[in-house]
C-alpha cells in the first residue's frame, strides 16, 4: 500500500514506485526469506515521485537504457550504474528510456544475522548512492537475476547465499562507518564440518536454508560460507548439489525410483531441473546413467 509523507512517496518495492508496473522476473515463489529478486524492463516511464523504501534496502543494477535523475544536478546513468536504495533514503525523481534493471530487496534482520559475527555490528547504517560501477555488487545481481530466470522455486540455498555476499560487501564497503571483518578464513574444525555435513544429508530432500545450516555449528551465515568453501573447497549450494546429485546416482542404479520421483525425493523443483543439474555435474542425462547401470 502506497503512503504518501509530504512529497515522498513511501514504496516497499519499484512497482510502487512505477505506478504498479510488475516485474518481468521475481524470486517470490523461492521462499527465501529476506531476500526478494526483481527485474524490470520498461519502455518509457517517468518521471517518478520522489521516494524512499520503508521495509527493505533495495540495491540495483542497470542492465540497459537511461535512467535521469530530475533533482538539482541532472545526472544520466548508463548500464552497468548501481544504485544503493536504504531504508527510508530519499530518492530522486527518474526518468526511465529503454530502461531494464535488476534488483535486491534486503530486510535489515537479515543483513544483521548474515553478517553477525563477521564484523563489528555497532551503528551499522547502510549509505544510499548511486554510482557509475561496483563490479562486485553487479556480479552479485547478475547472478542472482540469471538463477531467477532459470523457473526454479527450490533456490533458496543459492539466493540465500548471494544475499549473504550482498549483505557483506554492503556494510564493509558502503556504510556510513567502514566496517571490518574479522579475519576468519580459517577452515572450519573437523568435529563442526561433521555436524554440518550430518545435517545437509538428512535434510537434502528438503531444501535446507544456509541459515540452518549455519545454526547447526552456531556460526553466521557469512562465516559459515566461508569456513565451508576453505574447508571443502565448495560453497554450500555446491555441496548440497553435488550431494543431491550422488544420491540420485544411487537411487538411478536401484532401478525402483522413477526419476520423477527422485527428483521429488531430493527437493528439486521438477524433474526438468533435475535433469539439467545432474546433465550439468555428471556429464550424461538421468535416462542415459540409468541405462548404463
Amino acid at each position: 500500500m502506497r503512503v504518501l509523507d509530504g512529497e515522498i512517496l513511501r514504496a516497499d518495492t519499484a512497482a510502487d514506485v512505477l505506478g504498479g508496473i510488475q516485474p518481468i522476473k521475481s524470486s517470490a515463489k523461492s521462499k527465501c526469506a529476506g531476500v526478494l529478486i526483481e527485474s524490470y524492463r520498461l519502455p518509457e516511464y517517468g518521471p517518478t515521485p520522489e521516494y524512499c523504501y520503508t521495509n527493505r534496502h533495495v540495491i540495483s543494477t542497470q542492465l540497459g537504457g537511461t535512467a535521469t535523475a530530475h533533482s538539482r544536478s541532472r545526472k544520466v546513468w548508463h548500464a552497468g550504474s548501481v544504485a544503493i536504495c536504504p531504508i527510508g533514503a530519499p530518492q530522486a525523481r527518474l526518468r526511465l528510456s529503454n530502461f531494464s534493471a535488476t534488483m535486491m530487496l534486503l530486510d535489515p534482520a537479515f543483513v544483521r544475522v548474515a553478517v553477525g559475527d563477521a564484523i563489528n555490528p555497532d551503528r551499522l547504517e547502510i549509505q544510499p548512492s548511486r554510482v557509475d560501477r561496483d563490479e562486485q555488487l553487479e556480479r552479485l545481481l547478475l547472478a542472482a537475476d540469471y538463477e531467477v530466470g532459470l523457473g526454479v522455486h527450490d533456490n533458496r540455498l543459492l539466493l540465500e547465499s548471494i544475499g549473504i555476499a550482498m549483505a557483506a560487501h554492503l556494510v564493509t564497503h558502503h556504510a556510513t562507518r567502514r566496517l571490518s571483518p574479522r579475519r576468519r578464513d580459517s577452515a572450519m574444525p573437523k568435529y563442526l564440518l561433521n555436524r554440518a555435513i550430518d545435517y545437509i544429508h538428512e535434510t537434502l530432500g528438503k531444501n535446507p536454508s544456509v541459515a540452518d545450516i549455519s545454526a547447526t555449528v552456531a556460526m553466521s551465515p557469512y562465516h559459515f560460507c566461508r569456513s565451508f568453501k576453505q574447508s571443502t573447497g565448495l560453497s554450500p549450494h555446491q555441496y548440497v548439489m553435488r550431494e543431491r546429485i550422488r544420491r540420485a546416482q544411487l537411487f538411478l542404479a536401484e532401478h525402483r525410483l522413477s526419476r520423477v520421483e527422485i527428483a521429488s525425493a531430493l527437493g528439486f523443483s521438477d524433474q526438468s531441473h533435475f535433469t539439467r543439474t545432474f546433465r550439468t555435474l555428471v556429464g550424461v542425462t538421468p535416462s542415459q546413467y540409468s541405462a548404463a547401470h
